[in-house]
């Protein structure tokens, strides 16, 4: 895990935050998920959650996730900004891709 924030490469956007670490060696891919209490009670963190979840395997199943580490946190709202749990699964699934996308080497 010490390697991964240290070198991972991070990206964000509006409701979304990513480190990843491209590792050949690490098939499947290994990701984790960092939802803190802010987001709301462990009812809707889970079902983030698992929306994310499918969201990855989906990316994993059509080959556009590549093999390494990756850690997807959901930022905690602020103001009028909208938080990941207002988000449609469609939005969730562009947010989670263009995150992915920067990463991945050309």
């Amino acid at each position: 895990m010490r390697t991964l924030t240290d070198t991972g490469r991070r990206t964000r956007s509006e409701t979304l935050w990513c480190i990843r670490l491209d590792d050949p060696q690490v098939t499947p891919p290994r990701v984790a998920f960092s939802i803190g209490r802010s987001v709301g009670p462990a009812v809707i963190r889970n079902r983030l959650r698992r929306r994310l979840r499918a969201i990855l395997r989906t990316m994993a199943a059509s080959g556009t996730l590549r093999d390494g580490w990756v850690l997807i946190g959901v930022r905690a709202r602020r103001g009028t900004q909208p938080s990941a749990v207002e988000r449609t699964f469609a939005q969730l699934a562009g947010e989670v891709t263009a995150l992915l996308e920067p990463a991945v080497p050309a």
